[in-house]
């Protein structure tokens, strides 16, 4: 194995000093002028290893992303057949012939020529990989734009990178990583892969449905999950003594810090200020910003099936009531982000209770009840939200006399006008968000 013969597509920019950088090796360099047909390029690579020291053995293209137009003649144009077989020729003969897609490996290579005056067998094989994968992508944007052309969507290529190996999965005899949709930005880069490597499964869940149900709020919050539950949504009164799980804060105060004493917290996670006093706590986060990127589609992978859906607009919520409070938003937010059916009990922009999870939507109520009742005059002027529709007439009866003020659901269905009736006769106001927000 050595590097004698060397093909650049491009020869400006970046590939012009790596170009040099080979040169001065010894090594002779060809480009597209050289050839008079490139489809002469692949038979070449072939030769390389022989006998006679003969053929390409180091080959620098580049493969074009997604074209800019959706037309049919621009699309199949820009498909460089010349270049996909020049690829799996050199990946047939990666131990003679090099092939490199990527500026990022050029000083890599460089290195290693300086320190073994040859490129590496295992380097030869990683970078083989590596144009095997660009391929693929190369080859699924082309089939997504001509599927979007063509009207038919009846296959997707999805291809998932491996981000980082996780401490367990779901329990510690599980393994898990965390993945995500390779060359595309996901939520999870906000955290650095040391971090990312101390944490589970659920911590990962955990930070997820905290930092999404803040990104939503307007104003300053806390929050704190716990195994997928949203446990706390506070902004003062902080007391987090003895609390497990994940908290998430969108600002910071020594009120919020005070709060902070003798708490079992797995993760706090603080926005990024330069100097933080000692805190007792086991993982410490610093975040600059919460992301929020625009998806297409939300999959939920079930053995072999993929369940696929376009995800929920939570950004643009309308409530009809003639005086429009936003605590109905922050309320409609956390049972819109909780296991349905679900039920959210909201006062003095705090979270009194939460009810998620259950299997009717009564006892989702009853349990959030239970819960608030701890401080009976916790109830007095709250709100009252749900996920779903109310179609069980007991429920109004449960609201009556707790003290709650204001009822808010979805409506549109056949029980309303009496729902609606038996609340306001007992001087509830009855608030319809207009849209349903089950969460599975």
């Amino acid at each position: 194995m050595n590097v004698n013969y060397a093909f650049f597509e491009r020869v400006d920019g970046p590939y012009s000093a790596f170009k040099d950088k080979l040169i001065q090796f010894g090594v002779k360099v060809y480009t597209v002028d050289d050839f008079k047909n490139v489809f002469d390029l692949s038979v070449e690579i072939k030769k390389s290893g022989g006998s006679d020291f003969q053929g390409i053995d180091l080959v620098v293209l580049e493969l074009n992303a997604a074209n800019q137009r959706l037309e049919e003649n621009y699309i199949l144009n820009s498909i460089e057949e010349w270049k996909i077989s020049a690829i799996y020729s050199c990946v047939k003969n990666y131990r003679n012939s090099v092939i490199v897609l990527d500026p990022d490996d050029f000083d890599k290579i460089i290195e290693s020529l300086e320190e073994c005056g040859d490129i590496t067998l295992q380097d030869r094989r990683m970078l083989s990989l590596k144009a095997l994968y660009r391929i693929l992508r190369y080859t699924s944007l082309i089939h997504k734009e001509m599927s979007e052309l063509f009207a038919s969507e009846k296959f997707e290529t999805l291809i998932l990178e491996e981000k980082t190996p996780l401490r367990y999965g779901e329990n510690p005899q599980q393994l898990a990583y965390l993945s995500k949709i390779a060359k595309t930005k996901a939520f999870f880069d906000i955290i650095d892969e040391d971090t990312l490597f101390t944490l589970s499964y659920n911590n990962i869940i955990d930070i997820y449905t905290a930092l999404s149900l803040l990104r939503y709020l307007d104003y300053r919050f806390a929050v704190r999950v716990h195994h997928g539950v949203i446990a706390e949504v506070k902004r003062s009164n902080f007391n987090f003594k003895n609390s497990r799980g994940v908290l998430a804060a969108n600002f910071l105060s020594k009120e919020l810090l005070k709060g902070l004493d003798g708490n079992d917290l797995d993760i706090v996670i603080l926005p990024d200020f330069p100097d933080y006093p000692d805190l007792k706590i086991k993982r410490f986060i610093k975040i600059k910003e919460i992301p929020h990127l625009e998806i297409e589609k939300e999959y939920r992978f079930l053995e072999g099936n993929f369940l696929v859906q376009t995800p929920d607009d939570l950004l643009n919520m309308r409530f009809l009531s003639n005086e429009f409070d936003i605590q109905y938003k922050f309320a409609n937010l956390i049972v819109s982000l909780s296991k349905s059916m679900a039920c959210c009990i909201f006062k003095d922009y705090e979270m009194i209770s939460l009810g998620s999870g259950q299997a009717e939507q009564i006892e989702a109520l009853e349990v959030a009840l239970m819960k608030a009742k701890k401080d009976p005059s916790s109830l007095d002027g709250a709100i009252c939200a749900f996920d779903g529709p109310i179609k069980d007439l007991k429920i109004p009866d449960l609201i009556i006399g707790s003290g709650i003020k204001t009822v808010i659901e979805p409506g549109g269905v056949k029980e309303d006008k009496s729902v609606r009736k038996k609340l306001e006769e007992n001087g509830i106001e009855l608030v319809f968000s207009g849209r349903r927000r089950y969460k599975i």
